[in-house]
């Protein structure tokens, strides 16, 4: 028994590598990212799917490096080779895949329409689609998924909330999805005097303070007093599975608009914006026990957060253990953000033009004193 296991074992490892093999053969196209000092390599033999992902992460492209790849994924316009998927019971299945894990290896089946091989030992990944929107979807909450992890690790925590920067103070601003968070942000776009931290998901590092991780930035509507340099290109589409069609807008459109991601933010205005029936909007402040509700919610839980549990969640007792480490540090980030930050909560009503004046004249009247 135990040789007829081994056999099989050796019969999927040499399979995995035939594939990689032959995939070195086939004429890829290329980039780098950098986030926080965490190399990431793509290659893709459809040039569409990496055009793509730089206007995701326009701010954090790269050249080639020397330094170790933290990760690197192999993206194939192609049927996906189901055949290397081994007989076994599944270990997770989600709305969006079906999961097998074997030696080191998930196999993630997209319900027949794309397949992603993550190695999990060596820190790698093939994807396998004939579906250009499913790709792009899957590639971005991929890369997002195994690079929170490592900045996880790296005490670099995600927060459900858009953030703009005014002079050295963060403006952070925690919503649930739907809440409105991009609308309220092209209110400060239009505004000369802030500038983008992030536009979902500034991190927090181990001390409570803001770090700056600007991606592209989702519109709900195309503002019209928004001066975007080369609108043709820089304004384009994904189509996502669970939330449909959605316009986004690469800040590569936006020069001089972006915080720097050397900037460190130690003074910190915390809003959490809740939805209100009304034609007028409301800020008052708030306490500890609200806010820090908000945080283990958009924080430390992280609901809303881009990224999925088939590429963040590993099995095995060592993985445990880094899912505890992680809990942690999370759990002291925010408390740090938390103490150290004004805290005020927002409720929103039908104009966004006048919640965001009332945001502007709170930090600029305000800014001496925090």
């Amino acid at each position: 028994m135990r040789m007829l296991l081994s056999l099989k074992t050796y019969k999927i490892d040499f399979l995995y590598k035939l594939r990689e093999t032959k995939a070195k053969e086939i004429s890829l196209h290329r980039i780098y990212f950098n986030f926080y000092n965490i190399n990431i390599q793509v290659d893709s033999d459809c040039e569409v799917v990496l055009q793509f992902l730089e206007k995701h992460f326009s701010v954090f492209k790269s050249v080639a490096t020397n330094n170790k790849i933290d990760f690197s994924l192999q993206v194939f316009q192609k049927d996906p080779p189901y055949e290397l998927i081994p007989k076994i019971v599944s270990s997770m299945q989600t709305l969006n895949s079906v999961c097998y894990d074997h030696d080191g290896i998930r196999y993630c089946d997209y319900y027949g329409d794309l397949l992603v091989i993550l190695n999990l030992k060596l820190n790698s990944a093939n994807l396998y689609s004939q579906n250009i929107s499913k790709i792009h979807e899957v590639c971005y909450l991929l890369l997002l998924s195994r690079v929170g992890k490592k900045m996880d690790l790296m005490g670099l925590h995600k927060l459900h909330a858009f953030s703009v920067s005014y002079k050295d103070l963060a403006v952070v601003c925690m919503m649930p999805m739907k809440g409105g968070k991009s609308t309220l942000l092209m209110e400060f776009l239009s505004d000369q005097r802030f500038k983008i931290i992030s536009d979902d998901i500034p991190l927090i590092n181990i001390h409570g303070e803001i770090l700056p991780f600007p991606l592209k930035i989702g519109l709900s509507q195309v503002p019209l007093n928004l001066k975007v340099l080369n609108p043709e290109t820089n304004y384009y589409f994904m189509e996502r599975a669970q939330y449909g069609k959605k316009q986004l807008l690469s800040l590569e459109g936006l020069p001089g608009r972006i915080e720097s991601i050397d900037k460190i933010f130690s003074k910190i205005i915390l809003i959490e914006a809740f939805r209100y029936h009304s034609p007028t909007s409301k800020l008052s402040n708030s306490g500890y026990f609200k806010t820090g509700k908000g945080l283990i919610k958009h924080g430390v839980v992280g609901f809303g957060l881009p990224m999925v549990i088939e590429y963040f969640w590993e099995v095995g007792i060592e993985d445990f253990l880094l899912k505890m480490k992680i809990l942690l540090s999370r759990l002291i980030a925010f408390s740090g953000l938390l103490v150290r930050s004004k805290k005020l909560k927002l409720f929103l009503g039908n104009n966004p033009s006048e919640a965001a004046e009332l945001i502007k004249k709170y930090v600029i009247e305000n800014y001496n004193e925090i």
